[in-house]
């Protein structure tokens, strides 16, 4: 039977997507002693498998913000195994078994999971012996095997999850992992692309409050797919604008990385923030930003809308810097300093510094400074008549870019 020729039987289901499975034959064999010269243990242990978040649908989304450190064995189970079947299966366990080193000489060998991966590892097992999947609908049970195929290097495995991933609808959770598949996955490009393509339909309205909270969970791959598949009209612009920083803020605390992270990915993809790039200092509470924004998104920006900056923080704070033309009731140009929509409003007083460089001696000039209080909702900036900013010799530009200091310092109250 073990020697005879493999036996083709199609996948429950898939018959449609040209997918078969393969009896190796050797299923008599899993778990019995009379046909096993090794005992494999298996430790489990903890990991801290990464939380899930409940949608509206009860769909889960992994919770990537957080896991455990810790790895302490839980439990120890074993199992009797075929050293030629799973080495003829696996270069993983080949090398475990003929590499010479202490373990390959001894009847016991012994490898470690996290608590995570031990159901998808026991079924990883049983292919091995039988060359079949259990039957699932479940996208994240599969993810799951994929990635413990992967870390064991059971190929057949590995092409046959990717086809069943692919063959199957995705959910919130699978979609997510999808998106983090090693390249060694001979179809993670794939699957990345249907998750992709998922996420941007499921989310297509991702401004809606009922994804708000899902969305904080999704990486930066797959906010990437939603905005550029689905970014709304210019009315909505400053709602999108928000949204990226809210999501910048849960994903990545350290400020350093959320503005690399903001700037290099997530703005442009934003058409308002497109026009203004910016070199930041902080010295919190007390901070210095450097923006520059050039004149033709100026001419071209305005009178129809605004620009916004990259965020930039003070005293733990987000702002960003606006500048747009307004008409009525005069024709002048406004740079405001606006607060992003966070967590609450800051009690204490506000003291801003508004500059210029300006020719010929090319050195900041103050346009604007005074005090404002943390807590109030309306931006606060300056002004200055449109016909002075815009023309040739204006004393604003030079070699058509306009640069702007702002200073900040929060005192906070007492």
């Amino acid at each position: 039977m073990a020697g005879g020729d493999a036996s083709m039987v199609a996948a429950p289901g898939l018959e449609a997507a040209g997918e078969a499975e393969v009896d190796s034959g050797f299923e008599f064999a899993f778990e019995n002693e009379a046909f096993s010269d090794r005992v494999l243990r298996i430790e489990v242990i903890s990991t801290g498998r990464k939380r899930r978040s409940e949608g509206d649908d009860g769909e889960g989304i992994i919770d990537s913000s957080w896991t455990a450190s810790s790895t302490a064995v839980l439990r120890v189970k074993t199992v009797h195994v075929s050293s030629v079947i799973l080495a003829a299966k696996s270069s993983f366990f080949f090398k475990l078994f003929s590499n010479g080193m202490k373990e390959s000489d001894q009847r016991q060998s012994t490898v470690r999971i996290a608590d995570s991966e031990e159901n998808a590892f026991m079924e990883l097992i049983r292919f091995m012996y039988n060359g079949r999947l259990t039957p699932t609908t479940e996208s994240t049970l599969l993810v799951d095997i994929l990635m413990i195929a992967d870390k064991f290097d059971v190929a057949s495995c590995i092409k046959l999850c990717s086809q069943r991933l692919i063959a199957l609808p995705m959910t919130p959770e699978s979609a997510v992992r999808c998106l983090d598949l090693p390249c060694s996955i001979t179809m993670s490009a794939d699957l990345s692309e249907a998750a992709k393509k998922f996420l941007s339909k499921r989310y297509e309205k991702f401004l809606l409050t009922k994804f708000q909270d899902e969305l904080m969970r999704v990486p930066l791959a797959g906010i990437v797919a939603i905005l550029s598949k689905n970014l709304p009209g210019a009315e909505s612009e400053n709602s999108v604008f928000d949204f990226v920083v809210r999501w910048a803020d849960f994903q990545y605390p350290n400020s350093e990385e959320r503005r690399k992270i903001l700037s290099s990915s997530l703005l442009p993809v934003v058409a308002l923030v497109r026009s203004m790039t910016n070199e930041i200092l902080i010295d919190q509470p007390s901070c210095i930003m450097n923006f520059i924004l050039k004149r033709e998104h100026c001419s071209g920006s305005f009178p129809s809308g605004s620009i916004r900056s990259p965020p930039f923080y003070c005293a733990g704070h987000g702002f960003f810097l606006s500048a747009h033309r307004r008409m009525d009731p005069r024709n002048y140009f406004s740079l405001e300093i606006q607060k992003v929509e966070d967590k609450g409003l800051v009690r204490g007083t506000l003291d801003y510094e508004i500059e210029l460089r300006t020719t010929p001696s090319l050195e900041f000039t103050c346009l604007w400074k005074g005090p404002t209080t943390t807590g109030c909702t309306h931006g606060f900036g300056c002004i200055v008549p449109w016909p002075e900013v815009i023309p040739d010799d204006s004393p604003f530009f030079i070699d058509d870019k306009l640069h702007v200091r702002v200073h900040l310092k929060i005192t906070p109250q007492l």
